[in-house]
């Protein structure tokens, strides 16, 4: 999915590092600390949020512009400069709270799904049988 780069998507992905979120994922989970594994999580969390009814989008893009408040409300700092401590510990107070628990659940279960994009090795034959 992380191929899906329209205007749409595009915007998401704006979305998501403007919020921090991307930041938070990489201070809590080791599989996206690295810049080219988080960059695929982000476009493939913005292709795969594009793809979804209009309404949901628009509810998760307003949770995404508020996280930073919210983020601010639980922690008194901002996400995009906390220690990966202050990091784990706001996204586990706002796993707590209504709303934002299903919208980190879905993120968060999308973004390490994308950083898995493009790892799996290719093989440099077609397997037997393959047709061409």
């Amino acid at each position: 999915m992380s191929g899906d780069r329209t205007p749409r998507a595009r915007a998401l992905e704006r979305a998501l590092y403007d919020s921090g979120l991307p930041t938070c994922w990489a201070g809590s989970y080791a599989a996206l600390r690295d810049s080219r594994a988080l960059e695929r999580a982000v476009r493939h969390t913005a292709a795969s949020l594009a793809l979804m009814p209009a309404a949901y989008r628009w509810g998760t893009v307003a949770a995404l512009r508020l996280f930073p408040v919210a983020f601010r409300a639980v922690t008194w700092t901002s996400p995009h400069s906390a220690s990966p401590e202050r990091l784990r510990h706001g996204l586990g107070q706002l796993r707590a709270r209504p709303g934002y628990a299903d919208v980190l659940r879905a993120t968060t279960a999308l973004a390490l799904y994308g950083a898995l994009d493009g790892t799996a090795p290719r093989p440099a034959h077609p397997p037997l049988g393959a047709v061409r």
